[in-house]
């Protein structure tokens, strides 16, 4: 074999090592906006192959602007709390190893709708199925998914508004604190069961992050937003949507098996449940 032969070899050889070499693969739920959006944007920076999926992604504009900008992002509707549409997308994807999954759908709801004497029962409906159903129906869904790949993590966005133990004084938002505390049950539950395949489950606070999500639920300006509520960050400033989902992925890439159903704080810190 001549000097021109062995480079095409080599050459060839490169080519096809590399083509056979996977990206990583993120599913990222609730990914039209806010943090969800900033997971999607983020991952795909780092290379990763991105599914996201979104209740309406024909109106996710900035959504789609970003898949255009990175074509290993993949759109996909998916309401979590619609199980046809959770079953369907599984059976899309059914022989895709999905590294990491983040469960980031969610809802803080309305607050009027959760004031003392006015609880609304709809509304706790509502929140039950978008926080905790979702995300323990949309885990269950895409399990084997986990189980094929090399990382093997499940992460759900939970909140210290459901520490049990943290919670000094009533909640302005109730229901919110119920559901994310019923979300904390299901995804220790997922992490127990999931736990011989190898998968790693972590419950992720964020902390005060300025998104609508945190907006709406007040119906206030971020600044009155933050003074409204009653949960305590411990003097930690409120971040950008940019910022909390960086700082998160932070603790998901140094979050091993060691940590399966923990619920960790933004700075990478066990929280009580």
């Amino acid at each position: 074999m001549n000097h021109r032969q062995i480079f095409i070899f080599i050459f060839f050889t490169c080519v096809l090592f590399i083509d056979n070499v996977s990206s990583k693969t993120v599913l990222v739920t609730g990914s039209n906006r806010g943090m969800g959006l900033e997971f999607v944007n983020q991952y795909a920076e780092k290379g990763w192959d991105v599914i996201a999926t979104s209740r309406s992604p024909l109106d996710d504009y900035n959504l789609i602007k970003l898949a255009k900008a990175y074509p290993a992002i993949q759109i996909e509707e998916m309401d979590v709390t619609n199980v046809n549409q959770i079953q369907a997308l599984a059976k899309k994807y059914e022989n895709q190893p999905i590294d990491l999954l983040i469960n980031n759908a969610g809802m803080s709801g309305d607050r009027d709708k959760q004031a003392w004497g006015k609880i609304d029962e709809n509304e706790f409906e509502k929140l039950l199925s978008i926080n905790a159903f979702g995300a323990l129906k949309v885990t269950e869904a895409f399990a084997r998914n986990i189980s094929m790949s090399d990382d093997k993590k499940i992460v759900a966005i939970s909140s210290v508004a459901g520490s049990i133990s943290s919670m000094g004084r009533p909640s302005s938002l109730p229901i919110l604190s119920i559901s994310k505390s019923a979300l904390n049950m299901a995804m220790k539950t997922v992490a127990l069961r999931l736990k011989d395949q190898g998968v790693t489950v972590i419950l992720l606070n964020p902390g005060a992050v300025d998104t609508r999500a945190l907006r709406q639920a007040f119906g206030l300006s971020l600044e009155e937003a933050e003074k409204a509520t009653n949960f305590d960050y411990k003097g930690y400033p409120t971040v950008s949507a940019e910022e909390g989902a960086k700082r998160l992925i932070n603790v998901i890439e140094n979050s091993d098996a060691s940590k399966n159903g923990s619920f960790l704080n933004f700075d990478g810190k066990e929280l009580l449940w």
